[in-house]
């Protein structure tokens, strides 16, 4: 008799715990829930703000914004706007005329010097050490026979050759002096990140760019963020737009680099977008090297969880102004939605969202429940 008076109670108060949860509705569901859909606007589509008296949460700390047709068509507008400006630029740089370069001799640089006909200046050794060159020193001087000491540092070799063939003519009669870089040692650039091979670059006598470094690094991995890379000069950092260098044929971004310059390719693994909620594969998604749209990061998740997901609340959060989050919400309970959101362009570190329908929500709060009845029940029998 009082085996049974204890399995009932506890029945009882099993039964008392699931119906307070089915009372409470699905606050109690486990997972997240945002439930919030941005009010009609007019075609100015503004951001909708509650008034603070009565605002929730969420819509208390994040601005509100509707995906419409609107919005696509301006979002579509100021990307085909970037796109011709990139194309005015890149054009104005191909017509651009290259700025004449000259190579510059800096200390630890190696001058290799001859003098036609006159084998004992060429080598008064009788070695072939002096064969290897002369060696600017620290101080930009270098030290030639009959000639003292010459200054080599910030000249180009035309301008040492001259001074060389002036101070030998005093002992020579009509000198022919040749001068050259044996070997090119005062000047490098550095390229840093996600290239084949990350290290030093020596400047020479042919001008080095953004394109040339990045070949003779080994090329670019497939890892590099195009968008983010950097050169440092100095105490100036300058973005670097690979993307349009490489694809779009943007010369202007092919700088010409400086003695110790540093070029950083940063690594794409931060350039990425967030696919939560109920879809059949919640996942990080890495953006291409182009754009990707709402449905293609969608579609890539497995598309939604037909047993379980809202379509009507789906959503892509991003960060906004002020510390304010922003929520793009799409109504795409009707198929024909994807065409907005196929147009709707994704910016890396988004996280687009889908809430769970009610019937799952309440599922998953019964799920929770009943083990907590059944322990209950097992603790009466015991």
């Amino acid at each position: 008799m009082l085996n049974s008076l204890k399995l009932s109670r506890a029945a009882n108060v099993g039964s008392a715990v699931v119906l307070a949860a089915c009372l409470g509705g699905c606050s109690l569901a486990p997972g997240p829930y945002l439930g919030v859909s941005a009010p009609t606007l007019d075609e100015t589509d503004r951001p909708y703000v509650y008034d603070e008296a009565d605002a929730s949460l969420i819509e208390d700390r994040a601005d509100i914004f509707a995906i419409t047709p609107s919005v696509v068509a301006m979002q579509v507008q100021e990307r085909e706007k970037e796109e011709s400006a990139n194309e005015a630029r890149r054009r104005a740089a191909t017509v651009k005329p290259i700025d004449a370069y000259q190579y510059l001799v800096g200390p630890r640089d190696v001058l290799r010097i001859t003098v036609w006909n006159h084998p004992e200046l060429n080598n008064p050794a009788g070695t072939s050490m002096d064969l290897a060159g002369r060696i600017v020193d620290a101080d930009g001087t270098f030290f030639y026979p009959y000639a003292g000491q010459i200054k080599a540092a910030g000249r180009t070799v035309q301008a040492i050759r001259a001074e060389l063939t002036k101070k030998l003519s005093k002992v020579l009669v009509e000198p022919q002096v040749d001068v050259s870089v044996a070997d090119y040692r005062s000047q490098r650039a550095f390229v840093l990140g996600q290239v084949a091979k990350p290290g030093v670059v020596p400047i020479t006598d042919v001008q080095l760019t953004i394109t040339d470094i990045i070949s003779q690094a080994g090329g670019l991995q497939e890892s590099a963020d195009l968008r983010r890379a950097t050169l440092q000069r100095g105490q100036e950092q300058r973005p670097v737009d690979l993307f349009a260098l490489f694809y779009s044929g943007d010369v202007s971004q092919n700088f010409p680099l400086q003695t110790n310059d540093v070029l950083t390719i940063p690594e794409n693994r931060y350039n990425k977008i967030f696919v939560m909620g109920d879809v059949l594969k919640q996942q990080s998604l890495i953006m291409p090297r182009g754009r990707m749209s709402l449905a293609e990061a969608l579609s890539d998740a497995g598309g939604f969880d037909l047993l379980s997901a809202k379509a009507g609340n789906l959503y892509v959060i991003r960060e906004g102004a002020n510390q304010r989050s922003q929520i793009w919400h799409l109504n795409a309970s009707s198929p024909d939605a994807m065409v907005l959101a196929d147009r709707f362009d994704l910016k890396a570190r988004d996280v687009v969202y889908v809430d769970p329908a009610a019937v799952a929500r309440f599922g998953r709060v019964v799920k929770n429940i009943i083990p907590s009845a059944s322990l209950l029940r097992a603790s009466a029998q015991n």
